[in-house]
């Protein structure tokens, strides 16, 4: 066996080794995203079997969505700090945007019982928010403070 022969051995093994490797990450991919699925039509199966069982109330009925746990769970598959609650706020505040936007172009009203001011306060606030958060990850977790009373003296 030349030394020609023996690198082509060694370079075969080596593809063989990643195309083993990737085989078996895909597989674990695709494992992955079959489950998330499924655990995002159970929880839209329990979800029609709850509402079986209860009866909402106008207001409930107005804001519930089956299908914001199946959003959690997508949500929480590309970042798991997030909660039912954080995925549900976040679609909230971008469902009075996209209301406020559709009333300000003569799209549409406000319902008799939505305060358009108390929209526009809420909004304000989430957009600070958003705004202080997109601020900190571009300039890091240290905030810029005042200097030190102790230190001007």
């Amino acid at each position: 066996m030349d030394l020609v022969g023996l690198a082509g051995l060694i370079v075969g093994l080596i593809a063989l080794f990643v195309a083993i490797y990737g085989i078996r990450d895909v597989r674990e991919q695709i494992k992955f995203l079959v489950t998330l699925e499924r655990n995002r039509l159970f929880s839209n199966v329990i979800h029609t079997q709850a509402l079986r069982l209860v009866k909402l109330d106008s207001d409930a009925e107005r804001f519930q969505s089956n299908e914001m746990h199946g959003l959690s769970m997508l949500a929480r598959a590309v970042d798991p700090k997030q909660t039912l609650d954080s995925v549900q706020e976040f679609t909230n505040n971008e469902s009075l945007t996209l209301a406020q936007e559709m009333v300000n172009r003569g799209l549409g009203k406000w319902r008799d019982d939505i305060d358009e001011n108390n929209v526009s306060e809420v909004l304000r606030e989430w957009r600070n928010d958003k705004n202080a958060a997109r601020l900190r990850k571009i300039f890091g977790e240290s905030r810029l403070t005042e200097p030190s009373k102790d230190l001007m003296s």
